[in-house]
């Protein structure tokens, strides 16, 4: 599971669901909410054939998810 919390912003989601996406990795759940003007996002994520990540991989998923929180 790979937790986001952030400011919401339109487009957080779509941004987020991008480097998800580029990073290859399957989201078999989302959990999404909004409180106040904080965005607090769940997504249980495993590799592209169902197998769950090992924690390097989930390391690495997660500084993607950072990264697309910058630009």
């Amino acid at each position: 599971m790979i937790e986001v919390r952030a400011q919401d912003a339109p487009g957080l989601l779509f941004r987020l669901g991008r480097a998800l996406e580029a990073a290859g990795v399957r989201v078999r759940s989302a959990h999404v909410s909004t409180l106040g003007a904080n965005a607090v996002d769940a997504f249980y994520v495993t590799r592209g054939e169902g197998t769950p990540l090992p924690g390097d991989e989930a390391a690495s998923v997660a500084r993607g998810l950072e990264e697309s929180l910058r630009t």
